[in-house]
């Protein structure tokens, strides 16, 4: 996967949620996998603080198109265990998708980015 230079890392930075969503699906898409943060006891999970309707509190999987983008976050949430994980499509609709559709209590985050807000959705298949 290429690397991002800092004009693109920061032009990302910009985007918009549903901007960072679509590019997210696109890279993905094109390079076969994307990239979450681990750590020893396995992937970042973040808790969602508002409930829904039906009083249910989601836990959300981020996700970024690109390592460099994964360790940013991470860097700047001062999550020193945590290092970018490649995962790959195939892996991901065959094992993690089926997985948390048992779960139904978990949502994915696409590419969260300091404060800014960030889109979720429902496991799917990319």
């Amino acid at each position: 996967m290429a690397k991002l230079t800092e004009k693109e890392y920061e032009a990302i930075q910009s985007l918009n949620a549903e901007y960072r969503q679509a590019m997210f699906m696109r890279v993905a898409k094109e390079e076969n996998g994307f990239y979450i943060l681990a750590d020893s006891e396995g992937p970042l999970i973040l808790e969602d603080t508002e409930e829904d309707e039906d009083h249910n509190i989601f836990s959300i999987l981020p996700v970024w198109s690109h390592e460099e983008l994964a360790a940013g976050y991470a860097e700047k949430n001062s999550m020193e265990g945590f290092k970018p994980q490649f995962v790959t499509t195939q892996v991901w609709n065959e094992k993690w998708v089926p997985a948390f559709r048992e779960q139904q209590n978990v949502l994915i985050g696409f590419m969260p980015i300091s404060d800014k807000d960030f889109s979720v959705e429902s496991p799917i298949e990319i």
